[in-house]
């Protein structure tokens, strides 16, 4: 099967995000062969996106992949640069997460000429974006795009990818930096300071009874404290500042600036009950980036292309089923910027970010059957 045989092929090749030049090269090669033509897109010395197009009939259907992946965690079957098969699993380092979905798409475009086609294939997506967030600068290249399809997994609490599995909604995600200052003071007499560290654990214990919202499709935000950092800075110093940083996972209507008014607010709260020493300063500010944090989006499930994808699904392979993720991923950025119908299919398969990553063959192949048919019928 064309498909595996590139999974294999891309699995062989070393992109732990910061190292995706060698991928990047080869799929360039091969889209090129395709019929596509190529631009590199650079967002740093070696990293670079990938835009490719090939004219057609009708208005272009996008296909988009990272090609990063996380570090190997774990103790694995075999080499994780090694595709792995055993029964219908393939075994291998971004199997899942996603060259499955890369490999899909080759295999797909292989095969249907005539509808135009544009692909985006981009790196550093494990880690903050930057590929996507410089994609979307050229807004102009995707005017012409009728249905952008990611080929992620779009993994949920149900669901790791499927070719019925159409994830049509995202979290978001924002990091808050929060710093407690106290008074220092000889650590014989505390009570002449004011500790940070113990201020700075009423935050933590507080911060699961900070408002969260809830969504009917995204399920309830979540926020967890990061990291935690602080200590005295000589033997009998009080500790007089605490560094924490909470994750906070969004669901609509909440937005970056949104949150950093709501934590603001419970700090606030827990002044006026009492909670927190009066005389204990503290600063809360989103933590900064090279790139934005990303925003939580949900599709327009009565978008017409949309609805036609879960109708050819329908019909040709199984009854489709509505997913939504559970965590950020490029497709938010791409859904909140550029604006174009999005939808998220990628191959089944299992230990995403963990040992022992696979892709289910059938899946696969199934894949390839589902891409084809937007490209025919979209």
């Amino acid at each position: 099967m064309e498909a595996e045989q590139t999974l294999s092929k891309l699995i062989s090749i070393n992109s732990v995000f910061n190292n995706e030049k060698e991928i990047g090269v080869y799929l360039e090669s091969r889209l090129k062969r395709l019929g596509f033509k190529t631009s590199r897109q650079y967002i740093s010395p070696g990293r670079f996106n990938i835009m490719a197009e090939r004219k057609g009939a009708k208005q272009a259907i996008l296909f988009y992949a990272h090609m990063d992946t996380v570090t190997p965690h774990g103790k694995w079957k075999g080499d994780p640069f090694r595709a792995l098969m055993q029964g219908d699993k393939i075994y291998g380092l971004g199997a899942c997460d996603m060259k499955g979905g890369i490999a899909a798409i080759l295999s797909t475009l292989s095969k249907i000429t005539g509808r135009a086609v544009k692909v985006l294939l981009c790196p550093d997506e494990e880690n903050i974006s930057r590929g996507a967030w410089r994609a979307v600068e050229r807004a102009g290249w995707f005017r012409d795009v009728a249905l952008m399809v990611s080929c992620e997994p779009g993994g949920s609490k149900k669901h790791i990818g499927g070719a019925n599995v159409v994830t049509v909604g995202r979290r978001g995600r924002v990091v808050i930096d929060i710093d407690v200052f106290g008074l220092s003071s000889h650590g014989a007499n505390p009570q002449m300071g004011i500790n940070a560290i113990d201020e700075a654990a009423k935050i933590v214990s507080a911060a699961n009874t900070f408002k969260l919202r809830d969504h009917p499709d995204l399920g309830k935000e979540t926020i967890f404290v990061r990291k935690i950092e602080g200590s005295s800075e000589s033997a009998l110093d009080l500790p007089d500042k605490v560094h924490l940083e909470l994750d906070i996972q969004l669901v609509p209507p909440s937005t970056t600036k949104d949150v950093l008014s709501r934590v603001e607010g419970a700090i606030r709260l827990m002044r006026e009950k009492g909670t927190l020493n009066p005389l204990t300063k503290i600063a809360v500010n989103v933590r900064e980036r090279e790139t934005p944090y990303i925003e939580p989006y949900v599709g327009d499930l009565k978008d017409q292309s949309i609805r036609k994808v879960f109708s050819l699904i329908r019909e040709n392979v199984r009854e489709p089923v509505i997913n939504y993720g559970s965590s950020v991923a490029d497709d938010n950025i791409l859904s909140n910027v550029i604006g174009k119908p999005i939808i998220t299919i990628g191959p089944a398969g299992g230990n995403e970010h963990a040992q022992n990553e696979w892709v289910s063959r059938k899946s696969l192949k199934e894949l390839v059957k589902v891409y084809g048919l937007i490209l025919e019928n979209v």
